[in-house]
């Protein structure tokens, strides 16, 4: 007998047999991503801005355990990873744009200094109305884009990061040059040197000598935050700094940008 129209749109279908287990097809996809991550024992010789300024970099027991060699965690996720990988092609694709435009001078170059010690990378050096100009490249989210571009305000680490590029080099203006993942549109932030800017790349500076000659003196500066806080939660030598015992000198994080202005 024919079922109603109504008896068969209630009438739960038969459960299909799955051609391919494709939970498990993305968990092995996504452990592709963290492939090759994990612990690894490193020393490290100078300072680098990105890692400077952002959470365990403005800690002075990190740099002195990353300058005695420590076993550096690696505990990113699937996603975090994608998404690193992600703002390192859009880099690349938005450097290319770049040269194309024949703004480029130059692209991924070492940016170094002796006293601190000072190693990095810079992303663009831009040559615009007969000046050349400092340029970082940031990607984010919609949403992240949208607030940056409406209250024309940069991330405070992104502009940390780009001043002391710009004090090393020696150049007077620089560029934070955001991109909007979702449809690529851009946002530009302009910086120029001025006084309050100058006075907190002076004192980071001499915070990193600071922080580097009690390295140099063995001196191991005392823990500046709680085990359970954020910084230290997210910092890939939490493990050897628990280890590493009370220490013998204090020396205050390094001065966020924000109070200085």
């Amino acid at each position: 007998m024919a079922k109603s129209l109504l008896q068969q749109v209630m009438m739960k279908p038969e459960k299909e047999k799955q051609i391919i287990d494709t939970k498990s097809m993305i968990e092995k996809i996504n452990s592709g991503y963290i492939a090759g991550r994990g612990t690894e024992f490193k020393t490290k010789k100078t300072f680098a801005p990105s890692t400077l300024v952002y959470n365990h970099g403005e800690c002075p027991r990190y740099w002195y355990l990353a300058f005695s060699g420590a076993n550096f965690e690696d505990n990113v996720d699937a996603y975090a990873a994608a998404n690193m990988s992600s703002g390192t092609m859009s880099h690349e694709r938005i450097e290319k744009a770049i040269e194309g435009s024949g703004l480029l001078v130059d692209k991924e170059f070492k940016v170094t200094y002796n006293d601190p010690p000072i190693f990095g990378f810079g992303d663009v050096l831009l040559e615009w109305e007969g000046e050349q100009i400092v340029g970082e490249i940031k990607t984010s989210n919609h949403e992240a884009f949208e607030y940056r571009k409406k209250s024309n305000t940069p991330k405070d680490y992104h502009l940390k990061q780009l001043l002391l590029y710009m004090k090393i080099l020696n150049k007077g203006k620089g560029v934070l040059i955001y991109e909007n993942k979702n449809n690529h549109e851009l946002f530009l932030y302009p910086v120029e040197v001025k006084p309050e800017y100058v006075e907190w790349v002076d004192n980071t500076f001499e915070w990193m000598r600071t922080v580097r000659k009690a390295w140099e003196n063995k001196q191991l500066p005392i823990k500046n935050y709680r085990s359970n806080s954020k910084i230290c939660k997210g910092c890939p030598l939490f493990n050897d700094c628990t280890a590493a015992g009370a220490g013998d000198i204090k020396i205050d994080s390094l001065e966020d940008l924000r109070e200085a202005l």
